[in-house]
């Protein structure tokens, strides 16, 4: 998997909704995502809530590279 440092990447686990991006995304994620990312105290990362394959787009139209990983639920 080739990555660009021009490119910002997230990853989206399918299973359990875990969002991994860089720590220097957050604001605008949070801001292009407007409300489907929460965070989880519980497990200490970033959570996709709602359909993944929407908010996939929605961070695709902002110039992310976007990676849903796991099988479809």
């Amino acid at each position: 998997m080739e990555q660009t440092a021009d490119t910002p990447h997230v990853t989206i686990k399918r299973k359990d909704r875990t969002m991994v991006f860089a720590p220097t995304e957050t604001d605008k994620i949070r801001t292009v995502a407007s409300g489907r990312v929460s965070w989880d105290r519980r497990t200490n990362r970033w959570k996709a809530v709602g359909e993944l394959e929407e908010l996939a787009d929605l961070l695709t139209q902002a110039g992310y590279k976007v990676n849903l990983v796991g099988p479809k639920a």
